[in-house]
Protein backbone atom coordinates (compact mmCIF):
# COMPACT_ATOMS: atom_id res chain seq x y z
CA UNK A 1 0.00 0.00 0.00
CA UNK A 2 1.07 3.50 -0.84
CA UNK A 3 2.51 5.38 2.38
CA UNK A 4 0.00 8.41 2.97
CA UNK A 5 0.93 11.67 4.99
CA UNK A 6 -1.16 13.40 8.09
CA UNK A 7 -3.86 12.54 9.20
CA UNK A 8 -4.72 9.59 6.68
CA UNK A 9 -0.89 8.17 7.34
CA UNK A 10 -2.07 7.25 10.89
CA UNK A 11 -4.99 5.58 10.02
CA UNK A 12 -3.44 3.28 7.68
CA UNK A 13 -0.48 2.60 10.11
CA UNK A 14 -3.40 2.02 12.73
CA UNK A 15 -5.46 -0.13 9.71
CA UNK A 16 -2.34 -2.21 9.52
CA UNK A 17 -1.31 -2.81 12.84
CA UNK A 18 -4.67 -4.17 13.55
CA UNK A 19 -4.52 -6.18 10.63
CA UNK A 20 -1.45 -7.97 11.30
CA UNK A 21 -3.16 -8.83 14.39
CA UNK A 22 -5.68 -10.73 13.34
CA UNK A 23 -6.24 -14.98 12.15
CA UNK A 24 -5.43 -14.79 8.32
CA UNK A 25 -9.17 -15.46 6.59
CA UNK A 26 -10.60 -12.18 8.24
CA UNK A 27 -6.82 -10.51 7.54
CA UNK A 28 -7.76 -11.47 3.86
CA UNK A 29 -10.62 -10.26 4.40
CA UNK A 30 -10.33 -6.70 5.01
CA UNK A 31 -7.55 -6.45 3.03
CA UNK A 32 -9.77 -6.46 0.28
CA UNK A 33 -12.38 -4.24 1.72
CA UNK A 34 -9.48 -1.86 1.97
CA UNK A 35 -8.55 -2.03 -1.38
CA UNK A 36 -11.97 -1.58 -2.58
CA UNK A 37 -12.32 1.15 -0.30
CA UNK A 38 -9.13 2.63 -1.79
CA UNK A 39 -10.60 2.06 -5.33
CA UNK A 40 -13.31 4.08 -4.99
CA UNK A 41 -13.98 6.32 -7.15
CA UNK A 42 -15.03 10.28 -6.29
CA UNK A 43 -16.92 12.15 -8.76
CA UNK A 44 -15.57 15.60 -9.49
CA UNK A 45 -18.03 17.46 -10.82
CA UNK A 46 -15.52 20.75 -11.93
CA UNK A 47 -13.74 17.76 -14.03
CA UNK A 48 -16.79 16.35 -15.27
CA UNK A 49 -17.92 19.57 -16.42
CA UNK A 50 -14.45 19.99 -18.04
CA UNK A 51 -14.56 17.10 -19.70
CA UNK A 52 -18.67 17.74 -21.07
CA UNK A 53 -17.49 21.09 -21.91
CA UNK A 54 -14.36 20.59 -24.03
CA UNK A 55 -15.70 17.43 -25.71
CA UNK A 56 -18.30 18.99 -26.73
CA UNK A 57 -16.57 21.88 -28.36
CA UNK A 58 -13.63 19.85 -29.75
CA UNK A 59 -16.04 17.68 -31.70
CA UNK A 60 -18.31 20.77 -32.70
CA UNK A 61 -21.34 18.76 -31.27
CA UNK A 62 -24.24 21.56 -31.63
CA UNK A 63 -27.36 18.83 -31.46
CA UNK A 64 -25.33 15.89 -30.21
CA UNK A 65 -24.30 16.82 -27.60
CA UNK A 66 -22.34 14.99 -24.39
CA UNK A 67 -24.03 15.31 -20.86
CA UNK A 68 -22.52 14.45 -17.70
CA UNK A 69 -24.29 11.27 -17.09
CA UNK A 70 -22.84 9.97 -20.30
CA UNK A 71 -19.52 11.80 -19.75
CA UNK A 72 -19.25 9.21 -16.54
CA UNK A 73 -20.04 6.79 -18.72
CA UNK A 74 -17.05 7.34 -20.72
CA UNK A 75 -15.21 7.76 -18.06
CA UNK A 76 -15.94 3.69 -16.89
CA UNK A 77 -15.33 2.33 -19.74
CA UNK A 78 -12.26 4.54 -21.86
CA UNK A 79 -9.64 2.42 -20.51
CA UNK A 80 -11.59 -0.50 -22.51
CA UNK A 81 -12.55 1.26 -25.54
CA UNK A 82 -8.61 2.48 -25.42
CA UNK A 83 -7.15 -1.25 -25.20
CA UNK A 84 -9.37 -2.05 -27.88
CA UNK A 85 -8.58 0.53 -29.95
CA UNK A 86 -4.68 -0.23 -29.73
CA UNK A 87 -5.57 -3.64 -30.44
CA UNK A 88 -6.89 -3.08 -33.81
CA UNK A 89 -4.72 -0.44 -34.76
CA UNK A 90 -1.44 -2.75 -34.11
CA UNK A 91 0.90 -0.17 -34.09
CA UNK A 92 4.54 -1.62 -34.63
CA UNK A 93 7.24 1.77 -35.35
CA UNK A 94 7.31 4.67 -33.24
CA UNK A 95 5.38 6.87 -35.32
CA UNK A 96 2.41 4.33 -35.20
CA UNK A 97 2.44 4.75 -31.22
CA UNK A 98 2.49 8.20 -31.39
CA UNK A 99 0.03 8.75 -33.75
CA UNK A 100 -2.64 6.23 -31.73
CA UNK A 101 -2.04 8.93 -28.66
CA UNK A 102 -2.38 11.53 -30.88
CA UNK A 103 -5.99 10.26 -32.43
CA UNK A 104 -8.06 8.35 -29.78
CA UNK A 105 -10.41 10.65 -28.52
CA UNK A 106 -10.77 8.69 -24.84
CA UNK A 107 -7.63 9.58 -22.86
CA UNK A 108 -9.03 12.14 -21.44
CA UNK A 109 -11.50 10.32 -19.87
CA UNK A 110 -9.41 7.40 -18.93
CA UNK A 111 -7.31 9.34 -16.75
CA UNK A 112 -9.80 11.38 -15.60
CA UNK A 113 -11.61 8.50 -14.05
CA UNK A 114 -8.45 7.34 -12.63
CA UNK A 115 -7.52 10.33 -11.13
CA UNK A 116 -11.25 10.61 -9.52
CA UNK A 117 -9.99 7.15 -7.42
CA UNK A 118 -9.58 7.49 -3.49
CA UNK A 119 -5.99 6.11 -2.94
CA UNK A 120 -4.77 7.91 -6.78
CA UNK A 121 -6.52 11.51 -5.18
CA UNK A 122 -4.34 11.07 -1.47
CA UNK A 123 -1.03 9.85 -3.63
CA UNK A 124 -1.28 13.39 -5.48
CA UNK A 125 -2.09 15.36 -2.37
CA UNK A 126 1.74 13.30 -1.32
CA UNK A 127 3.22 14.55 -4.54
CA UNK A 128 2.18 18.08 -4.36
CA UNK A 129 4.14 18.05 -1.00
CA UNK A 130 6.84 16.66 -2.07
CA UNK A 131 7.44 19.19 -4.77
CA UNK A 132 9.04 22.42 -4.96
CA UNK A 133 11.17 24.96 -6.93
CA UNK A 134 10.97 24.70 -10.46
CA UNK A 135 9.06 21.83 -11.64
CA UNK A 136 9.00 19.61 -15.00
CA UNK A 137 5.82 17.27 -15.31
CA UNK A 138 6.72 15.09 -18.20
CA UNK A 139 3.87 13.19 -19.19
CA UNK A 140 0.82 15.78 -17.42
CA UNK A 141 -1.65 13.94 -19.76
CA UNK A 142 -5.20 16.08 -18.81
CA UNK A 143 -2.97 18.76 -16.70
CA UNK A 144 -4.78 18.23 -13.57
CA UNK A 145 -1.18 18.11 -11.03
CA UNK A 146 0.16 21.07 -12.83
CA UNK A 147 -3.03 23.17 -11.35
CA UNK A 148 -2.78 22.06 -7.91
CA UNK A 149 0.88 22.55 -8.31
CA UNK A 150 0.41 25.85 -9.66
CA UNK A 151 -1.97 27.05 -6.82
CA UNK A 152 0.84 26.49 -4.47
CA UNK A 153 2.64 29.35 -6.59
CA UNK A 154 5.20 26.77 -8.07
CA UNK A 155 6.96 27.12 -11.75
CA UNK A 156 5.09 24.31 -13.85
CA UNK A 157 6.23 22.83 -16.99
CA UNK A 158 4.16 20.64 -18.66
CA UNK A 159 5.31 18.24 -21.61
CA UNK A 160 3.31 15.49 -23.40
CA UNK A 161 2.70 14.17 -26.77
CA UNK A 162 0.40 16.30 -29.03
CA UNK A 163 -2.96 14.90 -28.49
CA UNK A 164 -6.71 15.13 -26.78
CA UNK A 165 -4.84 15.14 -23.48
CA UNK A 166 -2.50 18.39 -24.21
CA UNK A 167 -5.86 19.99 -25.79
CA UNK A 168 -7.57 19.52 -22.74
CA UNK A 169 -5.33 20.38 -20.68
CA UNK A 170 -4.84 23.88 -23.36
CA UNK A 171 -8.59 24.46 -22.62
CA UNK A 172 -8.74 23.95 -18.85
CA UNK A 173 -5.55 25.87 -17.96
CA UNK A 174 -6.92 28.91 -20.29
CA UNK A 175 -10.50 28.46 -18.61
CA UNK A 176 -8.90 28.91 -15.83
CA UNK A 177 -6.38 31.21 -15.94
CA UNK A 178 -2.91 29.49 -15.80
CA UNK A 179 -0.03 30.18 -17.19
CA UNK A 180 1.64 27.20 -17.24
CA UNK A 181 4.31 26.44 -19.81
CA UNK A 182 3.18 23.81 -22.59
CA UNK A 183 5.55 22.06 -24.63
CA UNK A 184 5.17 19.17 -27.29
CA UNK A 185 7.35 16.16 -26.02
CA UNK A 186 8.73 15.67 -29.39
CA UNK A 187 8.74 19.34 -31.31
CA UNK A 188 10.32 20.38 -28.11
CA UNK A 189 12.52 18.02 -27.23
CA UNK A 190 15.27 20.63 -27.40
CA UNK A 191 13.54 23.43 -25.16
CA UNK A 192 12.32 21.21 -22.73
CA UNK A 193 16.02 20.04 -21.44
CA UNK A 194 17.24 24.12 -22.09
CA UNK A 195 17.26 24.57 -18.28
CA UNK A 196 17.56 22.84 -14.81
CA UNK A 197 14.68 21.21 -12.31
CA UNK A 198 14.30 21.13 -8.74
CA UNK A 199 11.57 18.31 -9.02
CA UNK A 200 10.72 16.22 -12.20
CA UNK A 201 7.39 14.75 -12.13
CA UNK A 202 6.63 11.63 -14.43
CA UNK A 203 3.57 9.58 -13.29
CA UNK A 204 2.59 6.34 -14.87
CA UNK A 205 4.72 7.28 -18.23
CA UNK A 206 7.60 5.74 -18.57
CA UNK A 207 5.97 2.32 -19.59
CA UNK A 208 4.44 4.04 -22.88
CA UNK A 209 7.16 5.36 -24.30
CA UNK A 210 9.56 3.74 -27.43
CA UNK A 211 12.74 5.49 -26.09
CA UNK A 212 12.68 5.70 -22.02
CA UNK A 213 16.02 5.29 -21.62
CA UNK A 214 16.48 8.41 -23.26
CA UNK A 215 14.04 10.15 -21.33
CA UNK A 216 15.63 9.03 -17.83
CA UNK A 217 19.11 10.01 -18.85
CA UNK A 218 17.94 13.49 -19.81
CA UNK A 219 15.64 13.60 -16.50
CA UNK A 220 18.61 12.48 -14.15
CA UNK A 221 20.88 15.14 -16.03
CA UNK A 222 18.78 17.43 -15.69
CA UNK A 223 17.63 17.77 -12.63
CA UNK A 224 19.24 19.88 -9.78
CA UNK A 225 21.50 18.63 -6.73
CA UNK A 226 18.63 18.14 -3.80
CA UNK A 227 16.18 17.89 -6.46
CA UNK A 228 13.62 15.15 -6.41
CA UNK A 229 12.59 12.81 -9.67
CA UNK A 230 8.82 11.13 -8.47
CA UNK A 231 8.66 8.27 -11.17
CA UNK A 232 6.14 5.74 -10.89
CA UNK A 233 5.74 2.75 -14.21
CA UNK A 234 9.01 1.66 -13.98
CA UNK A 235 8.14 -2.33 -13.40
CA UNK A 236 4.99 -2.24 -15.30
CA UNK A 237 4.26 -5.27 -18.42
CA UNK A 238 1.41 -5.23 -21.36
CA UNK A 239 -1.80 -6.26 -19.62
CA UNK A 240 -5.01 -7.09 -21.14
CA UNK A 241 -6.63 -3.87 -20.25
CA UNK A 242 -3.29 -2.15 -20.90
CA UNK A 243 -1.67 -3.53 -24.21
CA UNK A 244 0.04 -0.10 -24.81
CA UNK A 245 2.99 -0.87 -22.08
CA UNK A 246 6.24 -1.83 -22.91
CA UNK A 247 8.40 -3.63 -20.34
CA UNK A 248 11.82 -1.54 -19.63
CA UNK A 249 14.11 -3.83 -21.02
CA UNK A 250 17.79 -2.23 -18.95
CA UNK A 251 18.46 -1.45 -15.17
CA UNK A 252 16.42 1.28 -14.04
CA UNK A 253 18.16 1.51 -10.57
CA UNK A 254 21.48 1.14 -11.95
CA UNK A 255 21.41 4.28 -14.49
CA UNK A 256 19.80 6.45 -12.29
CA UNK A 257 22.21 5.70 -9.73
CA UNK A 258 24.85 6.17 -12.05
CA UNK A 259 23.89 9.85 -12.29
CA UNK A 260 24.04 10.26 -8.60
CA UNK A 261 20.42 9.94 -7.83
CA UNK A 262 19.12 7.78 -4.79
CA UNK A 263 16.65 5.96 -3.87
CA UNK A 264 14.30 7.36 -0.95
CA UNK A 265 11.10 5.29 -1.90
CA UNK A 266 10.00 3.17 -4.71
CA UNK A 267 8.82 6.61 -6.18
CA UNK A 268 11.47 8.83 -5.28
CA UNK A 269 14.72 9.41 -6.41
CA UNK A 270 16.71 12.23 -4.61
CA UNK A 271 20.04 13.83 -6.91
CA UNK A 272 22.88 13.99 -4.12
Amino acid sequence: MLKKCGEGKMVDKMIEKLIRKLPRPIKESLKSLYLKWNLKTIWDDELLENLVEFYNEYMKYKDFRLNKEEAKCLCRVAMRINADLWRILNPKTEEEVEKFYEITPYYPFELAYWHMQRYQRKFRKEIVNLSFGEVLEYGAGIGDLCIELAKRGLNVTYVDVQSMNMEFAKFVFKKKGYKICILDAEKDWDKIWEKYYDTIICLDVIEHLTKPKEVLEQMAKHLRKGGKLIITGLNYDSTESHPMHFRLSFDVEKLLTSYSLRKEKDFLWVKI
